[in-house]
């Protein structure tokens, strides 16, 4: 008798023990649930270090922007930056890349904190040049070589025939599956040599109004020394 008290006496001793064994178990699983609970709005509402959202407004103040090498001059607003880039290895092509002074900062900071693909993320108004193609001659071929070379994931929604530094040119608008949405403005240069492109563009369905002013400023004052 004494035997089997005290056997029940260890069953239910043991059975307590591992009750608060698993309850002591379940207690750290829950407060370690709720303290993610906790953690998880504070991880969603940090903000990037480095963002363009909103784009300063185009000063009314203008330069003058040249470049010697092709005879080209035109303006920007004052507040904007120009950066040069040259490709010499496939369409020898000749880049001014005109920039929003928010994306000068935030480009400075993304490389700053080392974000990933932080280039992607600004949009630029370009003006570049490269050598005209042999089968384009006027710019109803440059219009008609952009729609054959826009593929199936890409097509011209818009485009008109107009002037630009004297000279006849073609502007357009196109959009692609990204989506993304891009104009161009092209002429030939007076030489006959050259293809003049000037450009803006963004990802989504609409292009930054900044831009298109920017683009239009440009191509208001634009002068090409023959």
């Amino acid at each position: 008798m004494t035997i089997r008290l005290w056997e029940k006496q260890y069953h239910w001793s043991n059975c307590l023990e591992k009750m608060k064994l698993n309850l002591g178990i379940y207690a750290v699983i829950s407060l370690m649930s709720s303290s993610v609970l906790l953690a998880t709005p504070a991880l969603a509402q940090r903000s990037e270090p480095c963002n363009n959202d909103n784009q300063e407004q185009p000063s009314p103040r203008r330069r003058e922007i040249i470049n010697r090498e092709y005879g080209l001059r035109f303006e920007i607003p004052a507040n904007y930056r120009t950066e040069l880039r040259r490709e010499t290895e496939h369409r020898q092509q000749l880049s001014i890349i005109v920039r929003n002074p928010t994306d000068v900062n935030f480009m400075e900071c993304g490389k700053r904190e080392r974000m990933r693909g932080y280039g992607h993320q600004v949009s630029d108004v370009m003006v570049s040049i490269e050598p005209r193609p042999s089968n384009i001659s006027n710019v109803r071929d440059i219009l008609r070589n952009a729609a054959e070379s826009s593929g199936i994931a890409s097509e011209i929604i818009e485009s008109n025939f107009t002037t630009i530094a004297g000279q006849d040119a073609v502007v357009y608008t196109g959009k692609t599956s990204y989506p993304e949405r891009y104009r161009y403005a092209q002429l030939i240069h007076p030489n006959g040599q050259y293809i003049i492109k000037i450009f803006a563009g963004d990802y989504g369905n609409v292009i930054e109004p900044v831009d298109l002013a920017v683009m239009d400023i440009i191509i208001s004052s634009l002068k090409i020394d023959g």
